[in-house]
């Protein structure tokens, strides 16, 4: 595979270098003969398949098709509708449909180490999250520590990024999908500490312009806290051309962390940011990402056991899924069920069973919705 910087044209055979562009610092991308197409049927963002690298089997969880929805009078791009709530599940996703190790170290992050911890260990990648500095969620922590990732402290030397190629690409299809669903639009704003994002959404755009998809690529305003110091990647986003940076003072964010919560939207001061612009600017399609609460949606293989203690309710679940092989949603489980089950306890007791490694969850489409569906694991 090649790498390619998007900014100086620098061509690159591996990867030795790091993942930035060794001439102007920008991260690599991966060089690869594009096709814009969309597999309607996929739910996920492997429906932009031919605008992405793959050298093995996909390992998706139903990362992307996120919606778009109107929240406060503003247009927002739902990312916390991700497996583990945040953007970064599509670069890992990736990622992980591209790597080929046995052992991977990672600094802890917010978002990024548990999004490539749930990614990996569906790859069965011996994971270890290095510690170097302070924790921002022990609820992270708590869900790293369940898929069975080793967590110590002190810099072991990653060796895997989050400005990897791969996870760029997987961030540009936020690009591809604004497209899809809304064709073009003017202004684009995107939360900003490192600026990764922000440049992934631009070169997402400029990906389709250059193909001819798109006729003009929209403004991208990257957002950050008024009290942070300069964005990472300021100079490489500027290069770009239709990029600018804006501070957001902390009044305007914590009435956006008010309003959005109360639309059941919980995040961190920097990801209300795009939406405390927005509020004040026409014509602006705010990213919304990465929630404070986080739950894994995939049990690591290793740590399934035989011999599960399954309640009566989990039994009679497994029974119905047994007589079908086409799958089924919680809802038509609980009504093929009947008694006096309610559909939250059938609920929980199905995401239980999937945990344990009894049951698999696939998203699919019915229409223009996306349902997730259960079976027995065979």
């Amino acid at each position: 595979m090649e790498y390619i910087c998007g900014i100086c044209g620098y061509n690159a055979k591996n990867l030795r270098e790091g993942p930035r562009c060794p001439s102007c610092g920008a991260p690599l991308e991966v060089l690869i003969n594009r096709r814009w197409g969309i597999a309607r049927s996929a739910p996920s963002m492997w429906r932009y398949e031919t605008m992405l690298p793959r050298s093995g089997d996909i390992v998706t969880l139903g990362e992307g098709l996120t919606p778009v929805r109107r929240v406060g009078g503003v247009l927002i791009k739902d990312e916390t509708r991700n497996p583990t709530r945040s953007y970064v599940d599509r670069g890992s996703s990736v990622l992980a449909s591209n790597i080929y190790i046995d052992r991977a170290v990672i600094s802890y992050s917010p978002d990024l180490s548990i999004s490539l911890a749930t990614y990996l260990a569906r790859r069965e990648i011996d994971l270890t999250v290095s510690v170097n500095g302070p924790v921002s969620s022990s609820n992270e922590i708590i869900e790293i520590s369940k898929l069975g990732v080793r967590i110590v402290f002190g810099d072991l030397g990653s060796n895997i990024y989050y400005e990897d190629p791969y996870m760029i690409e997987g961030f540009k299809t936020i690009s591809y999908e604004i497209y899809e669903q809304l064709g073009h639009v003017k202004r684009v704003c995107v939360p900003a500490e490192e600026g990764v994002l922000a440049y992934s959404i631009a070169r997402g755009f400029k990906t389709l312009e250059e193909l001819g998809i798109a006729q003009e690529s929209p403004e991208i305003v990257a957002t950050t806290t008024s009290h942070r110091g300069v964005v990472g990647m300021r100079d490489v986003l500027l290069k770009i051309g239709g990029v600018r940076i804006e501070r957001i003072d902390d009044q305007d964010i914590v009435e956006a962390i008010i309003e959005l919560s109360s639309r059941g939207i919980y995040m961190r001061p920097i990801s209300a940011t795009s939406y405390a612009f927005s509020k004040r600017v026409r014509g602006c399609v705010a990213v919304i990402t990465g929630s404070e609460i986080k739950r894994i949606p995939y049990t690591n293989p290793r740590r399934i056991y035989s011999g599960l203690r399954v309640t009566e309710l989990q039994k009679r679940i497994v029974e119905v899924l047994s007589r079908t092989d086409k799958g089924m949603t919680a809802y038509e489980v609980w009504k093929r069920i009947g008694g006096d089950s309610s559909l939250r306890g059938v609920y929980t007791s199905i995401e239980a069973l999937v945990r344990k490694g009894v049951l698999t969850a696939t998203l699919s489409l019915r229409g223009s919705r996306k349902i997730k569906l259960y079976r027995v694991k065979q």
